[in-house]
């Protein structure tokens, strides 16, 4: 996607976590993530078009699960978009996309603006 048509910001974040496809827990490498997606380590058992779960585990007491799909998985990472999480996630989420950022700011503003149309959603 063309960076000028972005709604949410990337930003450099790496850190473990799992993608969960069914029974299987595959473990991951963050590249960089957004509120709406990560990009992430390949594995040859991500295929693209599916839906999985990303499990983030911060601490021992913290973790949370993001509903997703893989959009892309090639050789130099795989694209995870995000569909939908809880407020526990989003809270989570939107820490540490705000301390990765260099303008954290604009994370929060770029919150106030929809990051889908009606015409993505297909209306």
């Amino acid at each position: 996607m063309d960076e000028n048509k972005r709604r949410r910001s990337r930003v450099e974040a790496q850190f473990d976590a799992y993608v969960l496809l069914g029974d299987d827990k595959i473990p991951v490498h963050t590249q960089n993530i957004s509120m709406k997606g990560v990009l992430c380590t390949f594995d040859p058992r991500l295929p693209a078009g599916v839906g999985c779960v990303v499990l983030f585990v911060l601490t021992r007491e913290i973790r949370f699960r993001i509903a997703a799909r893989i959009v892309r998985s090639v050789e130099s990472g795989t694209a995870i978009d995000f569909e939908s999480m809880d407020e526990t996630a989003f809270f989570h989420l939107r820490n540490i996309v705000r301390y990765s950022s260099k303008d954290a700011d604009r994370i929060d503003r770029e919150l106030e603006i929809p990051a889908f149309s009606k015409k993505d959603e297909g209306e």
